[in-house]
């Protein structure tokens, strides 16, 4: 399993090994003696991606404020559980770095949640640099992806005068 995934710079070191996984980022610096070296967690904390796949993830405690898979899922319905966390995570912080076309499906070939898409030929392209910034062309798909759903609910809104209707 593991040289089917892609290897995220950002991936929180607490996270199990394979491809679901939680971002993360270095805090502090090795030049300020006073700033604590460690990782922070990219995810909010709100719960919604550990409600979706509770088994998945460690769970929240007092000290735990991280989300981070602490094993990967190993059923159908575990991977329904990971899919939909990736999905219901509102900064994209919880990602797939595996190559199952049919999961890249389903997390909508969207480089938001996804290491690699599919190709309108059907190779599996990476949208990761190496600085673990989404590539300039997944960065475009990812944002015209948001500029249609706006564009979705804004018809679905009405006008702002048309609030007394």
């Amino acid at each position: 399993m593991n040289a089917d995934y892609f290897r995220h710079p950002r991936r929180f070191p607490d996270n199990v090994v394979g491809p679901f996984y939680t971002t993360g980022h270095p805090r502090g610096s090795a030049d300020d003696p006073d700033s604590p070296l460690g990782w922070c967690g990219d995810c909010l904390w709100c719960g919604a991606p550990e409600a979706e796949a509770p088994t998945l993830y460690a769970p929240f405690d007092e000290t735990y404020t991280v989300t981070y898979f602490v094993r990967q899922p190993s059923t159908p319905e575990e991977t329904q559980g990971a899919i939909a966390s990736a999905l219901v995570c509102c900064n994209g912080a919880v990602r797939y770095g595996g190559m199952n076309p049919e999961i890249i499906a389903q997390l909508w070939n969207n480089p938001r949640y996804c290491d690699y898409i599919a190709t309108e030929s059907g190779e599996l392209k990476c949208t990761v640099g190496e600085d673990g910034r989404l590539l300039p062309f997944a960065q475009t798909i990812v944002d015209k992806l948001q500029a249609e759903a706006d564009r979705q609910w804004k018809l679905k809104q009405g006008r702002w005068w048309q609030f007394w209707r």
